[in-house]
């Protein structure tokens, strides 16, 4: 597969995801060729524009404009999937410089230390474990949509580690992965198991830091994340 198709997969397949978290915490959505847009507070770390193709300036910028009557203010963000949007006149931070990443992953050597949360109780020790705290960001809703998963090493009671892994049709999405003693997700079979469930497919994520080195996935373009940090509009 070309890496451009594949940027273009791997940006579709975390506007899917994030569309699944904020409909779980309650979203008025909006979507057009140039941008994904949530018009409501979207949940912690997660952004409420992500743009889909390359020069959507002024797509951004028009929705910026009327964030007002949207009721979005200070701390709400924008994934500029291809660098090059400039918002820093808007009140706005560049707070992440990142990659995306994807290709396939060869299953063989697959940990079989690897499970999936399977209940409520069980995701709220996963999400403690990965750094949650007392409000939930993972909502027991999310165990009935068959195409996440969450993984995980260790006991229920006791994880290690865990990833999630999100199926948006042509590839496998990995994120919010960790790991108690700092590992790396490849180098603790993390992308084994994700691409298991379905070894065809691509898998695609973006990532800040130097977990994806040596996965086998290749880089495939920049990506910034900005947040509102100036007043109010």
């Amino acid at each position: 597969m070309a890496p451009v198709e594949l940027l273009r997969l791997a940006v579709e397949d975390n506007i899917g995801w994030c569309g699944v978290m904020c409909r779980a915490h309650g979203s008025d959505e909006f979507s057009s060729s140039a941008l994904w847009a949530n018009l409501e507070a979207s949940p912690p770390y997660y952004p409420n524009i992500i743009t889909r193709q390359a020069g959507a300036q002024a797509n951004v910028d028009a929705l910026i404009l009327g964030a007002e009557t949207l009721r979005l203010t200070t701390g709400w963000g924008v994934k500029d999937s291809f660098c090059d949007l400039a918002l820093s006149d808007h009140g706005f931070t560049d707070v992440v410089s990142a990659e995306w990443y994807g290709g396939i992953v060869e299953p063989g050597g697959i940990r079989s230390d690897w499970k999936m949360i399977e209940s409520p109780e069980q995701l709220r020790c996963w999400e403690t474990a990965w750094g949650g705290g007392e409000e939930r960001l993972f909502l027991d809703c999310l165990l009935s949509d068959r195409r996440i998963r969450f993984w995980f090493q260790g006991e229920a009671g006791s994880i290690e580690a865990g990833f999630i892994s999100f199926e948006s049709g042509a590839t496998i999405g990995i994120s919010n992965w960790f790991s108690l003693d700092q590992k790396p997700i490849a180098q603790i079979g993390g992308l084994q198991a994700a691409c298991s469930v379905s070894p065809e497919r691509p898998l695609v994520c973006w990532s800040s830091d130097d977990s994806m080195n040596g996965s086998g996935l290749s880089r495939l373009g920049p990506l910034k994340v900005w947040i509102k940090t100036a007043g109010q509009y």
